[in-house]
């Protein structure tokens, strides 16, 4: 079957997944379209796509699992019978349940996944955990995923015969957040909005920007990140305690798992 294009969908919220998905991306040999999840829209378009159509779903986890704000999005994307490839990142400590959640979801859809991975990179909340991955060695092992599902591409064999098998238990652990909840520090905060503007889980008002919505807060930390007057941040206490505790069960050196 003569493939169309390649269809990013992604989630990102500190760049990190964004950076993975473009690296393989740019290892298949077709044109891409982008489609970023990770900024909150009121209502969100609805997604349809071929069996021509290749898409590319990725995700960080979150607590072991999918995180619910992408969940959401996907309500709105359908497949039929579209080729897919799964994969995850996760802060090198596990990503226990998230990456058979997301195949699922994405099957229960319409799609059919032909290949799917698990990638190691630095946490998106303690940062020196992790610190610079994806590095060199990373990038390659991303490539090499990129060339084998160019292969399965190109290879007259039906994707129906593909049989991908990933771990993961249901039902899925207890879904939960960091629970690091950003506040504004009233001193430096501008009102410039900005935080507001790309808060992909929409807790932060347009009106008064120094508030989060706890209820709605997922501690994806994109507003701490883009913040240019580095006026959010979150609990030093809280952050120390999860810094040791995070410590104790990383390993930065985790090796990235792939199924084919």
């Amino acid at each position: 079957m003569k493939m169309n294009e390649l269809k990013l969908v992604y989630f990102s919220p500190t760049g990190t997944t964004r950076k993975v998905i473009m690296e393989i991306a740019k290892n298949i040999h077709l044109k891409s379209v982008s489609f970023d999840f990770s900024v909150h829209k009121e209502k969100r378009p609805a997604l349809s796509f071929t069996q021509n159509d290749f898409v590319l779903f990725g995700v960080p986890v979150y607590a072991g699992r999918v995180p619910c704000t992408f969940l959401d999005c996907l309500k709105e994307i359908q497949g039929n019978n579209t080729p897919a490839a799964v994969f995850v990142t996760y802060g090198c400590r596990e990503y226990e349940d998230a990456l058979l959640e997301l195949k699922t979801e994405t099957e229960n859809r319409g799609f059919k996944v032909i290949g799917a991975g698990a990638f190691p990179t630095e946490h998106s909340i303690v940062r020196s955990i992790g610190l610079g991955r994806p590095n060199k060695e990373d990038m390659k092992v991303l490539s090499d995923f990129a060339t084998q599902l160019n292969r399965r591409l190109k290879a007259e064999q039906p994707f129906e015969s593909y049989t991908i098998n990933v771990p993961g238990n249901t039902p899925y652990r207890k879904y939960s957040t960091a629970g690091l909840y950003p506040k504004a520090d009233i001193n430096l905060c501008t009102e410039c909005k900005t935080c507001a503007k790309v808060c992909p889980a929409g807790a932060i008002s347009l009106e008064d920007p120094k508030k989060t919505d706890k209820n709605k807060c997922i501690s994806c930390q994109k507003c701490v990140r883009i913040c240019h007057q580095k006026a959010r941040s979150v609990s030093t206490m809280k952050l120390n305690m999860l810094t040791k505790k995070l410590t104790k069960v990383c390993k930065s050196d985790k090796t990235a798992d792939i199924f084919l």
